[in-house]
């Protein structure tokens, strides 16, 4: 499209100020179930959305239909919603960052792999699954590739385009033993099809599912606790929620006021790192301000809060490069987070526990957690851990306990660390006691 139409039509309808977002994906995405194709589709998507001030008063607007009337269409509603604002405080839009820090992270070849080789490639791991282990009963593997570009455009000439794209591989498997039923999930990221190993993914996913036969519960009490590192990205997501500021200035955040203060273990220390040449990459926000790379918590001290330009203002500093835009308005999002791992081994963890827990999973968070207070329960499986090894199965039981005191415990990291597709890399951690609710 030609954007520069759009400033042109906008500055004559007064509109002082402008800027324009563009976003566009292409998705595939393949899954298999019993041995037949369960979904096979290839999803476009596209739209603009345009922001303009007049009179002081801003104004934005959203369409996914483009064509000849899209810039009228957009103008027009840029002004009517202007004509509603009743922020008191003057708008204005973001001219641009002095420096932005490009980096080319699309991968031709991941585009160039037919859908026919990706379908056969998940049509083998399935076979390997089935034929991994007579136990197994039911098997669903999928295939997502994802390809997205986006651009910003402002009136004041500002131009910035980038280009991503990613793949993720995933298998449930449902194994049976005898009455007892059992299930497994994993998960592979990457935008180089060649760093997926299929045998080891299949190993991961059928030993997962097998190592829970035999699980029972235990007695309810404080155990040392070993969180796995998909569950524990779960938790310092919503640890991370609390440091939007949007949230800390709407009284809403368990972290209001506690900026400089230690609010965590010294072995915390989470980064946002949007700079990092991965999959997640991104070198500007949905307002065009360049983004940084930034410590968030640096050795159990709270260091920044997540920042837009409006949240910013109010604070008086600077936007942080955190704007995006969520149901038609700018909000604040995160994201290519690295939480420091530690630099010993799984077995190092948990060599000198004597009777603990190693949580895998959890149910339940969503509801179970309390965003304001950190306070949460929720159901949960593992394992058990006896002088030093990882022993018998857990079901039936609960992990309860308030986040921010979790975090006060925690007694370091292992060094495997992984990315998960919530963009949050982090190892398994330990923490020095949690609640279990059993028998």
């Amino acid at each position: 499209m030609n954007f520069a139409k759009f400033f042109e039509l906008a500055k004559a309808k007064g509109i002082e100020e402008s800027q324009l977002s563009f976003s566009k994906s292409n998705a595939l995405s393949i899954s298999l179930f019993r041995h037949e194709i369960e979904n096979f589709s290839v999803n476009d998507s596209q739209s603009v959305i345009a922001a303009g001030v007049i009179n002081g008063k801003f104004g934005s607007c959203r369409t996914e239909k483009l064509d000849k009337d899209t810039f009228p269409f957009l103008i027009d509603n840029i002004l009517l919603a202007a004509r509603l604002n009743e922020k008191e405080e003057v708008a204005d839009i973001f001219p641009g960052s002095q420096k932005y820090h490009k980096k080319n992270v699309y991968n031709p070849k991941l585009a160039a792999v037919p859908a026919n080789e990706k379908l056969a490639l998940i049509q083998d791991i399935e076979k390997a699954i089935y034929a991994a282990d007579k136990r197994v009963c039911d098997v669903e593997v999928g295939y997502s590739e994802r390809e997205s570009e986006s651009g910003f455009y402002n009136s004041f000439g500002l131009k910035l385009k980038q280009k991503s794209n990613y793949f993720y591989i995933m298998a449930e498997v449902v194994m049976r033993e005898g009455e007892a039923t059992k299930t497994n999930y994993d998960m592979f990221l990457d935008s180089d099809l060649e760093a997926f190993d299929k045998d080891a993914f299949v190993k991961r996913v059928v030993e997962g599912a097998a190592k829970k036969f035999g699980a029972d519960s235990i007695a309810s009490k404080k155990y040392p606790t070993v969180i796995d590192r998909d569950v524990m990205a779960d938790l310092i997501d919503y640890f991370l929620s609390s440091a939007i500021a949007d949230e800390v200035q709407r009284h809403s955040s368990m972290l209001e006021g506690k900026l400089e203060q230690k609010i965590a273990s010294s072995k915390l220390t989470i980064e946002e790192k949007p700079l990092t040449k991965n999959v997640f990459f991104s070198y500007f926000d949905g307002e065009g301000v360049a983004t940084q790379n930034k410590v968030i918590v640096k050795n159990g001290v709270l260091k920044q809060y997540f920042y837009n330009r409006e949240t910013a203002k109010k604070d008086n500093v600077e936007s942080t490069g955190n704007g995006s835009w969520g149901g038609g308005k700018i909000g604040t999002s995160y994201g290519n987070i690295f939480v420091k791992p530690g630099k010993v081994s799984f077995d190092e963890l948990i060599a000198d526990i004597e009777d603990g827990v190693y949580i895998t999973e959890v149910m339940g968070l969503g509801t179970g957690m309390n965003s304001t207070s950190g306070d949460f329960s929720c159901q949960a499986e593992g394992f058990r851990i006896v002088n030093g090894k990882v022993a018998e199965p857990l079901t039936l039981i609960t992990l309860s306990g308030n986040l921010l005191k979790m975090l006060k415990d925690l007694k370091g990291f292992d060094s495997n660390a992984k990315m998960t597709l919530g963009s949050i890399s982090i190892a398994n951690a330990r923490i020095k006691s949690m609640n279990i609710g059993g028998k």
